[in-house]
């Protein structure tokens, strides 16, 4: 027997039932609501969203509901349940009872120490622009060059591995990051270390202030190589001393030229050696242009700095022209995807054509040691022990 079905809601209460929703996540993660706010570029949408998040944060804030989602995330990232290092560090620097832990960034400077100075929209020490770093002010070269070498590392030492930290946005964090350290899990030479953050750049420090957390995230870790990708959000507009910069003007590059110089200095600090990974070509030809000019001034920076070296990944995953591809066909006539499906980052599988080179390179092999040379018109010395017994008996006998 057929049954009528009927709604026994009505719109009001459908209207109400996701108010009601809304309004907590609006409570849960009014924190995460203003990171996107203060990401947008400058422009109407941010104009009106960042005034009207900080206005829901002040109502919020007494209430104590964001505090309590960090101190659970944090601790779900003790657990394991979190790749953010930045959650990590901060849990570990701090310690349970929030005070302080000691150690330092890689040379046990403060952040201070590395060049800080007065935010120029807010006032907060932020550590955004120091002029004086290397490359800041060097005029911009008008090509990057496609072929980039990396000058040879010596064998590590024996019983003390090579230390690598990990540094950069989500060009580092997907793809780049596990590959390597899939690769490496295994080898007793290399130790990762985690200090790259998603959704960061370096063109808006009021909004992540990398001259603060990259000391925060490294701890006490002392890394001898750093490998570094970043940029890929930096193709925006920001505030300095009250004045929109627009992307691409002079003003916007020399500011960006300065902070880029600045953390280059940080994680070469205390002679840590940097290779700093360029951005790979991407889909969409507007923002692949503007990828092109952060790599042009990244070059320009690098490329000043001693023992920092630019490496061009477009002759692993780009086409012969240089310009984004998708798939590769590999030589038993499979084909493999290379780059991510939002034509920005790179597969695990287009990662992997560079991590192999770079753990080669962060682990070269020991040379054996050559055998000696005779003098002219000796007989050639052969190495003992290739001499057989039967033959050391007879030559013993002969006398």
């Amino acid at each position: 027997m057929m049954r009528d079905v009927r709604l026994n809601h009505s719109i009001r209460q459908l209207g109400l039932a996701a108010a009601g929703f809304v309004a907590v996540l609006l409570l849960l993660d009014s924190g995460g609501l203003a990171s996107w706010a203060n990401r947008l570029e400058m422009g109407p949408l941010r104009l009106v969203a960042v005034p009207a998040v900080d206005a829901l944060q002040r109502v919020l804030k007494p209430l104590g509901v964001e505090a309590a989602r960090t101190r659970a995330l944090e601790g779900l990232a003790l657990l394991g349940w979190s790749d953010d290092a930045a959650l990590v560090a901060k849990e570990t620097k701090t310690g349970s009872s929030g005070a302080p832990a000691t150690g330092g960034c890689a040379t046990g400077a403060t952040p201070a120490s590395l060049g800080a100075v007065a935010h120029p929209t807010t006032g907060a020490t932020s550590g955004a622009r120091t002029p004086g770093a290397a490359g800041a002010d060097a005029p911009l070269v008008s090509n990057v060059p496609r072929m980039t070498e990396l000058t040879p590392l010596p064998p590590v030492e024996a019983g003390r591995p090579r230390v690598v930290a990990l540094a950069g946005d989500s060009m580092m964090a997907v793809g780049l990051s596990a590959t390597l350290m899939r690769q490496t899990a295994t080898n007793k030479n290399l130790r990762m270390v985690k200090v790259f953050r998603s959704g960061t750049g370096l063109a808006r420090p009021e909004v992540f202030n990398w001259q603060e957390e990259y000391p925060a995230m490294l701890g006490a870790e002392r890394p001898d190589v750093v490998i570094v990708a970043i940029g890929a959000n930096d193709g925006q507009g920001f505030v300095v001393d009250g004045k929109v910069l627009a992307y691409g003007s002079e003003g916007w590059r020399k500011v960006y030229q300065e902070r880029l110089a600045a953390y280059l200095a940080m994680v070469g600090a205390g002679g840590a050696r940097v290779i700093w990974v360029g951005l790979p070509p991407m889909r969409v030809p507007t923002y692949d242009e503007k990828i092109a000019e952060i790599n042009r001034i990244a070059y320009t920076v690098v490329s000043q700095a001693p023992g920092a070296t630019w490496w061009n990944p477009v002759s692993f995953v780009g086409d012969d022209a240089g310009r984004f591809r998708e798939f590769v066909t590999l030589g038993n006539g499979k084909t493999m995807r290379i780059r991510s499906a939002d034509g920005i980052h790179l597969s695990d599988e287009g990662a992997g054509l560079l991590t192999g080179v770079l753990v080669k390179w962060l682990d070269p092999p020991v040379e054996k040691p050559s055998l000696p040379v005779a003098a002219a018109g000796a007989p050639p010395v052969e190495p003992q022990a290739t001499v057989r017994p039967k033959r050391r008996a007879r030559r013993a006998a002969k006398g």
